[in-house]
């Protein structure tokens, strides 16, 4: 009797923690969609409406009467790019990036906060003028922080696989911003100083682009 008592009770504590368990886990689940659709929001808020030019989608394009709409594309909803220099004259004639190119790049990146990038919020680049501001701030970057420019090839997995599709097609010479929701960028990892399920922007320069 006492063992039957027993295991009554196991498979009764067994239920309720299963059941615990799986309101856990949706309650996980219903905090990720709640982050990521935010995320999702904020960027396109901040793209349209606060961003410096003003930007609309690239399928608005063909309704736009600007001569030269300054526009964003996407990807999905958590990958978003703007060219700046999409109307830079000799454009047409500059290599375009494209999967196995070798690619030198300078960059800066922060975490998207729904405004325009600040230095508190940047967390790595290589381009001279951030590691400027960033000393000017106070912040010693003589051992932390290189100006080389960085090379990888394209479509290697060397970089975010959402920065290499955001890459893509863009050409040598052409000033890049890429904004990525955390489930683009780094997920539910602590990179760095990145919080997990941070979203960031990364503001890219091509300089080179090796064929």
């Amino acid at each position: 009797m006492h063992d039957y008592i027993y295991m009554q009770v196991i498979r009764y504590i067994f239920r309720i923690l299963s059941v615990a368990f799986f309101m856990f886990n949706i309650a996980c689940e219903n905090q990720t969609d709640t982050t990521l659709t935010s995320q999702q929001d904020s960027i396109s808020k901040y793209l349209k409406s606060s961003h410096q030019p003003r930007l609309i989608p690239e399928a608005e394009v063909g309704a736009s009467l600007d001569d030269q709409p300054q526009y964003y594309s996407q990807w999905g909803l958590d990958i978003y790019r703007y060219i700046s220099t999409m109307y830079a004259e000799g454009r047409d004639q500059a290599a375009v990036v494209g999967s196995g190119n070798r690619l030198s790049i300078t960059y800066t990146a922060y975490m998207f906060k729904g405004g325009s990038p600040t230095i508190d919020n940047m967390y790595a680049t290589n381009d001279p003028n951030s590691i400027a501001k960033l000393q000017e701030s106070g912040l010693d970057t003589e051992y932390e922080w290189s100006t080389e420019p960085f090379e990888f090839v394209l479509g290697a997995g060397e970089i975010l696989e959402s920065l290499e599709t955001a890459l893509e097609g863009c050409r040598e010479g052409d000033s890049v911003e890429i904004y990525l929701t955390f489930e683009a960028a780094y997920g539910n990892s602590y990179i760095g100083k990145v919080p997990s399920k941070t979203s960031v922007v990364w503001f890219i320069n091509i300089v080179n682009v090796e064929k």
